[in-house]
């Protein structure tokens, strides 16, 4: 097939310059994928929690106890989507429930559905921004509520966001009081109008709370040091009146910089400021059952200066952590967004001075600041070309996404704590298979070699006891999924991670493991009439598929390759593994077309031509001869192909704009060939970006090993 114009091509524009092909690429992506913070948000602990599977409770039977049946209870939500796009939830009925997204009707429980026994699915054509969720649901005999989740929530985590107005920018979604059926309230809250019905979760006190904000939150008997934080921006240099008073002993620090302490009373003192951001953290003890009293004010040129907490759907001018007792955090660290405290009571981070409300992190942009497996292969690929192209704006791109996810990986896990469901690394909070970890820890340890940092090493030691003591393997030990199958995909989801952690603790057990891994994986799948690995194996029935998925292969024999790269050739499995990797390479070179692109189905020459695949192919074939493996006839036949395939990936799937073609979307498995072949491709997907740019990088690499064999 061809995917676009030949004029359109890569090749047409750039012919042989690679390094440009590889720019085109990493460009591109880079372009439509931005470096961006993660966004903060206020969400409620009295709101719709989620549990640890991403199913959003709504358990209307404890929250009203005192509802008649026949009551309806509405739930509202807003859910942004990058582009337009299908997407699938799934939701169990305790009584008839209705969804509608964006003023249509999307799904309707039926009888069988409200047991709460069993699992409706319902597709929803997301459109591009903000969908508008309203779900309904009445009470019965048998109960009332319902719980609701993407089909996929490790994959696609819907954060919902308040829809009602002067919420604006809060997490969560708004539920109703309960209330009789009334046509003309259901037609005003698909239209955006919450006016005449209570909403929750509260986002006001009490009037009998206290004054103090510090009592408020922390509670009348609460004893230690509090801590404040806050921000404000000046339009220019200029001279500030600051003052504070309080009953208690208090600090203030202005930009990291202490500006004040009194024990009681007040304190006041003229600062000049440069123009731009500034922030302000102020410590202040309070004693049980005692108000601390304070407050804190900024003027310049006789008007109040703003200032402004720094959180989406929160209106407050501080936010508040604590309480600490003789051990409080550095200043650094509570400047700091990204981490979370050890507190008198436990774990502690950010609140406002709102009832049960709290800060939290969102990774909200598709492709950057989440930990995905195929984020971490496309960050793998922007990293290495960052080297041999000496692109420090590449690096410090990859880099920086790396020290972002293992800086929040404490605090994602306290998010998970309270919030049920992270809204930042949550596939990796979800843990429970080698593809939630080992791509993008293998990534991380990659980059720890560039720039190393604790927290990596730190969360790098999680992953290693994970692979080593929790995740599932049968006897022989030989990893396998929960659901009890196994797939060849878990070969580049351990071995390189195990790999660069033996690098990084010294401890030769896991580059066995890995070689063990690579051993078995054979043993299982390797089809030796095809001489290619079968994709998948149900242990129910003990019987690989036989259906050489063309991505599946390609990540074996890049796991291969990341093992190679560093296995001594003194290690007692070489002999193994080089034998493996030399049979997978001339059964992968069989059925290379004549384009130089294999396809979806490897043997298979009807289905498409694969991007990620043939991408991977080529860094194989290049680390195998540059490691003196691939030898004589098979050596000229690779490079051959090489050269085949790299020339067929820039005339058939990229094109003169960076863009990347042909790339199978994210797979489920099948015994059935007809699964593979309508299994469509993505456009710019990245399970193929980063390994393309990995690609064009290998193949010069061998270029130059060529033209030089003592280059290494």
């Amino acid at each position: 097939m061809r995917y676009f114009n030949e004029e359109d091509s890569a090749y047409a524009v750039y012919g042989d310059r690679d390094k440009d092909v590889i720019a085109l690429l990493a460009n591109r992506f880079i372009g439509e994928n931005p470096q961006v913070p993660y966004q903060y948000r206020l969400d409620f602990t009295t709101g719709i929690l989620c549990d640890t599977k991403g199913w959003y409770l709504f358990d209307f039977n404890n929250r009203f106890p005192n509802a008649q049946i026949g009551d309806i209870c509405y739930g509202a939500g807003d859910l942004y989507s990058h582009e337009q796009t299908p997407s699938r939830f799934e939701v169990r009925c305790q009584g008839p429930v209705v969804c509608y997204v964006n003023g249509e009707e999307v799904y309707r429980s039926q009888p069988g559905d409200e047991s709460f026994k069993t699992s409706a699915f319902f597709s929803i054509a997301l459109l591009s921004g903000l969908n508008h969720f309203v779900l309904v649901t009445e009470k019965t005999e048998i109960g009332f509520g319902f719980t609701l989740r993407n089909a996929k929530p490790q994959w696609e985590p819907p954060h919902f966001l308040s829809p009602i107005p002067e919420r604006k920018g809060q997490a969560g979604f708004v539920y109703s009081e309960p209330v009789q059926w009334n046509t003309d309230g259901l037609k005003s809250i698909l239209s955006g109008c919450y006016d005449d019905i209570a909403w929750y979760p509260r986002n006001e006190y009490d009037k009998t709370q206290s004054d103090c904000p510090i009592t408020r939150i922390f509670g009348s008997s609460s004893q230690g040091t509090a801590v404040l934080k806050s921000g404000f921006v000046l339009d220019k240099a200029k001279t500030v009146h600051v003052a504070g008073k309080s009953k208690t002993q208090t600090r203030i620090f202005i930009d990291g910089e202490l500006r004040g302490e009194w024990q009681n009373g007040t304190w006041e003192s003229e600062i000049m400021f440069h123009g731009g951001s500034h922030n302000v953290l102020i410590l202040c003890e309070k004693k049980a059952g005692e108000e601390a009293g304070f407050d804190f004010q900024l003027e310049t040129d006789g008007s109040a200066i703003p200032l402004n907490a720094g959180v989406k759907g929160y209106e407050g001018s501080w936010l508040y952590t604590g309480m600490f007792g003789d051990h409080i955090p550095p200043v650094p660290d509570l400047l700091s967004m990204e981490k979370v405290y050890d507190g008198i009571n436990g774990t502690c981070y950010w609140k406002a001075d709102l009832p049960d409300s709290f800060v939290r992190i969102f990774a909200e942009e598709e492709l950057y600041g989440k930990w995905t497996y195929p984020c971490g292969v496309t960050l793998y690929g922007l990293l290495t070309a960052s080297r041999y192209l000496n692109r420090t704006d590449w690096q410090e791109y990859a880099l920086e996404y790396a020290r972002m996810t293992a800086a929040v990986y404490d605090y994602s896990v306290y998010d998970k704590s309270v919030f049920g469901y992270p809204g930042v690394n949550t596939q990796l909070c979800w843990l429970s298979e080698l593809d939630d970890c080992g791509s993008f820890g293998s990534f991380l340890l990659e980059a720890y070699k560039y720039r190393p940092a604790r927290e990596a090493e730190k969360l790098a030691d999680v992953i290693a006891d994970f692979m080593r003591n929790h995740q599932r393997r049968e006897q022989d030990m030989v990893f396998s999924r929960n659901n009890n199958t196994m797939w060849i995909d878990d070969m580049y989801m351990s071995i390189p991670f195990l790999c660069r952690y033996y690098q990084l603790s010294g401890d030769s057990a896991y580059l066995d493991d890995a070689c063990r891994q690579a051993k078995l994986f054979k043993q299982y799948f390797f089809m030796t009439d095809k001489m290619l690995m079968s994709h998948i194996i149900d242990l129910n029935y003990g019987k690989m598929n036989r259906i050489p998925w063309s991505r599946g292969n390609g990540w074996v024999v890049l796991a291969l390759s990341e093992l190679l790269l560093i296995l001594p050739k003194e290690h007692p499995d070489y002999v193994a593994v080089t034998s493996f990797f030399l049979e997978m390479t001339e059964g992968i070179l069989q059925v290379q077309d004549e384009t130089g692109m294999w396809h979806q189905i490897l043997d298979d020459f009807t289905t498409y031509e694969e991007a990620s695949s043939t991408s991977m192919f080529i860094c194989a074939f290049s680390r195998g001869i540059r490691l003196g493996i691939i030898k004589d006839t098979l050596k000229n036949r690779c490079i051959t192909s090489i050269a085949k395939a790299w020339t067929g990936m820039k005339k058939t799937v990229i094109n003169r704009k960076g863009d990347l073609y042909g790339v199978c979307r994210g797979s489920d498995c099948s015994y059935s060939r007809s699964y593979y072949r309508q299994l469509g491709w993505r456009f710019n997907d990245p399970h193929g970006i980063g390994i393309a740019v990995l690609a064009g990088v290998e193949k010069l690499l061998l270029d130059e090993f060529l033209q030089n064999p003592a280059i290494s």
